[in-house]
């Protein structure tokens, strides 16, 4: 595997690179302008000396009296002085037989110019810049003429610097740019240094890399997620999403999105407690879902969800199932025991014994079931209540079938059957199990079916503990349960059925007294074929 550069190390190359380079490429376009302004500074001062030097009125009058050179200093000592205050490094004057009238070199006075040919030009009014070898050295010269009153040239001046002197002073004029760019150099890596650690601590110590390969690994774990991930900031922006998200709601948008109204409305507007299961209808389907919010920042909320649409029917009809069964099994169980009993008392020749509870059991038949049969006309559902009745029985609980029920033998969708009995079987089941510490346990139930408009009407009261208001505003969430274990789920069932019928429940109950559950709904179509055609 191909060794990876650490980030630190490339942050600190990179900003120490691109400093040294700005940094360079500034102090060269500095350094050109120094040169310039210095070589033009030269120039202004070179001219403003010469200027000096050849309007001076003693150079003037020696040059007019042709004095001896051997003897007359004044010039010598004026150009000295012109060259002191203007710093540099000559100023000769010639006359107009171009012969040294001063020299910074006293031996070189009385001599002829070193360069003849390029100072005869000034004795024909030309003013203008040289540069060449002379006895100093390589220099930089101006020259200029010198007029006497009458406008007629009568000498030369040349002022110059050599060419050390030039490159000592654009070196000085340098220094201070030079440590300027190396301390910006030293100043730029320290700074790269402090960057670099201080991205590595954004990044939480990690290699862009590392994170890469954590950003792809939790995307791939996101989207093998059979339920959908949704999370979405405070102003309403879609912060992140998986798949199956985009599959099960393809209207919720893209990331960094506004999310769907439609969507928010359905699944994030609500009131209820975080991470407490909920459900909704979207779009014609079915979802259950929980909202979190995230805590860390206030960033949003995240949900997660899942459409149960498709296994909903199946998992309310084995529901239902479940209830017919064990009410089957309790009403099994008690036969099997009177069964048993006959059985032991003909092994045991008691026959008389025989012929007592024979009738004492036909008795409870038609008290029991006969009663149940004659009001409750659909085998289903009066089956179901007789094995109820004599589940409860086991547990000392008296399960009693209001006189006013009546239930037809209706050859209803087997969904609404299965409806019926799972709000049956819900309901019986939490007022036995209200009831199993009272001291005279009993629970009622009311059922009724109107045949004209399909209306359903279930009522069930029991004496038990009660509940109070605050579990009474959470009864019906799913998932809440105030018992310990995988429970919660059979009131939010009824509720969700009465919901899709558009039909009505109540609950008025108070700790301590008797609890009563209403629920009234209409089946639509309730008629089968059969009762519509006479059959």
């Amino acid at each position: 595997m191909r060794k990876r550069v650490p980030l630190k190390f490339l942050i600190i190359l990179i900003v120490a690179l691109a400093t040294i380079m700005s940094l360079g490429i500034t102090g060269i376009l500095l350094q050109h302008t120094i040169a310039v302004n210095e070589q033009k500074t030269i120039n202004l001062r070179l001219r403003s000396s010469a200027q000096m030097a050849a309007t001076d009125v003693t150079t003037i009058r020696a040059l007019q009296n042709k004095a001896d050179i051997a003897n007359d200093s004044n010039i010598q000592k004026k150009s000295q002085q012109v060259a002191k205050i203007n710093h540099l490094d000559f100023v000769v004057i010639l006359n107009d037989q171009l012969i040294r009238l001063s020299h910074p070199d006293k031996q070189q006075i009385g001599k002829v110019f070193s360069s003849p040919k390029d100072a005869s030009r000034a004795l024909k009014g030309k003013q203008y810049f040289s540069t060449k070898k002379g006895i100093l050295g390589m220099g930089y010269r101006y020259f200029s003429p010198i007029y006497d009153q009458h406008h007629n040239i009568i000498g030369v001046v040349v002022v110059g610097l050599t060419e050390d002197t030039i490159t000592n002073s654009i070196n000085t004029a340098e220094k201070p740019i030079i440590f300027g760019l190396i301390l910006g150099c030293l100043l730029g890596i320290i700074g790269s240094l402090i960057l670099a650690k201080y991205i590595k601590l954004i990044l939480l110590n990690m290699e862009p890399y590392d994170i890469a390969e954590k950003l792809m690994e939790k995307n791939i774990i996101e989207d093998s997620m059979m339920e959908g991930l949704l999370a979405i900031s405070n102003d309403y922006k879609i912060i992140s999403k998986n798949t199956k998200a985009a599959s099960l709601l393809p209207s919720i948008g893209s990331v960094n999105d506004v999310i769907d109204q439609e969507v928010y409305d359905s699944f994030f507007n609500d009131r209820l407690p975080d991470k407490q299961p909920k459900r909704t209808t979207f779009l014609g389907r079915e979802f259950v879902y929980s909202t979190a919010k995230i805590s860390k920042n206030n960033l949003g909320t995240v949900m997660l969800f899942r459409d149960i649409t498709d296994f909903r029917d199946l998992v309310s009809e084995l529901d239902g199932t479940r209830q017919y069964a064990q009410a089957l099994r309790a009403q099994t169980h008690e036969f099997r025991n009177e069964l048993q009993t006959i059985l032991g008392l003909v092994e045991l020749e008691k026959y008389d014994e025989i012929s007592k509870l024979i009738p004492q059991l036909s008795k409870e038949y038609n008290d029991n079931i006969g009663y149940v049969t004659s009001r409750i006309k659909a085998p289903v559902i009066s089956g179901f209540l007789i094995g109820k009745i004599k589940f409860a029985k086991e547990k000392n609980i008296t399960v009693i079938i209001d006189s006013e029920s009546y239930f037809p033998d209706e050859n209803m969708e087997g969904i609404e059957m299965t409806n019926i009995i799972k709000i049956i079987g819900n309901l019986l089941d939490n007022a036995i199990e209200a009831v199993t510490k009272s001291e005279n346990p009993i629970v009622k139930l009311l059922l009724k079916f109107n045949k004209k408009d399909g209306r359903v009407s279930i009522t069930v009261t029991d004496n038990g503990y009660g509940v109070d208001d605050e579990i009474k505003n959470n009864i019906f969430n799913i998932g809440f349960s105030t018992k310990s274990g995988n429970r919660g789920y059979g009131l939010a069932t009824i509720d969700e059925i009465v919901a899709m019928h558009n039909g009505s429940l109540s609950v008025k109950c108070s700790e301590g007294r008797e609890t009563v559950f209403m629920i009234s709904y209409i089946i639509s179509n309730h008629l089968t074929e059969r009762n519509e055609n006479g059959l």
